[in-house]
Order: C-alpha cells, then sequence, then structure tokens
C-alpha cells in the first residue's frame, strides 16, 4: 500500500513539473510574442522619425528659398518693376510698314520699311531695313507683302545670311491685287539679322506697294 501511494505521488510530481514546463513555455512564447512586436513598433517608429526628418528637410528648404526670393524682391531698385526672366530685362518687339510703292527694286536688295508703329529695344533699323537682335532668345517674325495689277514679287526672309523661307506675292496675271503672308520663329543670338530682300527670281516685277489697296508691314518679337 506504501508502494502504490509511493507511486502516486510520484506520477503527480511529474504531471506537476510538466505542467510547470508548459506553463513556463508559454509565457517565454508570449513574452517573446511581446518582444517581437515592440521590436516591430520601434522600427515602425524610426521610419516615420526620418520621414518626418525628410519633411522638415524639405521645409526648410522651401522656406529659406521664399526667404531668398523675398530679399531679392525688397531691394530698393525692383520695387514697383515687372521681374522678368533672366536673358530679358526688357521688352523686344518691333513693327514697321510702307508708305509709299517701293519700285525698280534690285536682287537681294532689302525693302526698306519706313514706318516705325513699335521699336521696342531698337531693334529694327529703318535706313538699314533689318532687324537686329538686341539680346539672344527665340523670336517670331511676321509679315504682308501685297502687289498691285499685273505685278509680282517673289522675296526671301533671311537671317544673317540664311534663307529661312521665300514667297510670292502674285496678281501678274490678272487685274487685281494680291498679298502673301508668312510667319517664322527662329532662335537667335544677340546681333544676329533678319530682313526681308527681293529674291533672285527674274519673272517679276520687284514692285512692292505700300499704298492703295493693301500694305505691306514687317513685325517681330521676343517670345522668350
Amino acid at each position: 500500500m506504501f508502494l502504490y501511494f509511493g507511486v502516486c505521488i510520484s506520477v503527480e510530481l511529474i504531471l506537476f513539473a510538466f505542467a510547470n514546463d508548459f506553463i513556463q513555455d508559454r509565457k517565454i512564447a508570449a513574452i517573446l510574442q511581446k518582444l517581437k512586436t515592440l521590436e516591430d513598433e520601434m522600427s515602425m517608429l524610426k521610419r516615420r522619425e526620418l520621414k518626418t526628418l525628410e519633411e522638415v528637410s524639405i521645409l526648410k528648404q522651401t522656406l529659406n528659398s521664399c526667404q531668398s526670393g523675398w530679399n531679392e524682391f525688397s531691394k530698393p531698385n525692383l520695387r514697383g518693376k515687372r521681374i522678368v526672366p533672366q536673358g530679358q530685362e526688357f521688352q523686344v518687339a518691333f513693327h514697321a510698314h510702307l508708305t509709299h510703292n517701293a519700285q525698280n527694286l534690285g536682287i537681294h536688295q532689302a525693302i526698306h520699311f519706313d514706318k516705325v508703329l513699335l521699336n521696342e529695344g531698337n531693334g529694327y533699323s529703318v535706313h538699314a531695313g533689318e532687324f537686329v537682335a538686341p539680346v539672344s532668345g527665340l523670336y517670331v517674325f511676321a509679315w504682308t507683302i501685297s502687289s498691285g495689277d499685273r505685278t509680282c514679287m517673289r522675296y526671301d526672309i533671311v537671317k544673317n545670311s540664311v534663307v529661312l523661307a521665300y514667297y510670292i506675292s502674285d496678281a501678274a496675271g490678272h487685274d487685281d491685287w494680291a498679298v502673301s503672308s508668312g510667319t517664322a520663329v527662329t532662335r537667335m543670338n544677340s546681333g544676329d539679322r533678319v530682313w526681308i530682300r527681293v529674291s533672285d527670281f527674274l519673272g517679276c516685277s520687284h514692285i512692292v506697294y505700300g499704298t492703295g489697296y493693301g500694305t505691306s508691314s514687317f513685325a517681330g518679337y521676343l517670345l522668350h
């Protein structure tokens, strides 16, 4: 009988030991899970901190840029003036037209548009009949050439020594006026020249009309 009780006690002790180990394992597992959760949270917090630091850096750069721009704008010599892009310190534009009929023009002779309506930047010269770019940039040019009854005019738009385009205003075969117009866009360096000249086409009378039913004009401006 004592042996029986001894065996029972031993079994209970073994079961208690196993149960205690199982409880300890569960506690350890729970602790490890909590540690893993804490590590994940710490990693997330670090990522948020880095993102916040980046956002703060961007905000500081933006603020410094705004302060720099405001300081430039606040300078006495800039107050009340229009801020323009670099390389475009002033406006450049011109518009001139012909006030008479230009006759007996020679081959490659420039057409002198003698009535200047606008000459911002002083790029157009009446005496030379050409536009000289005061600053480098992208320019737009437009023109209209009129021909009277039974006359025609073929002409070139020239930049330096290069023909950008050539046109004809042709009323040679009928009793009516003919008008031709065009536009050219080209990049120019400071000092480059553009003008309209008589072409080398000998079949036309080479008369440009500035009075009557139509006028002839030449215009251009700095785009940017």
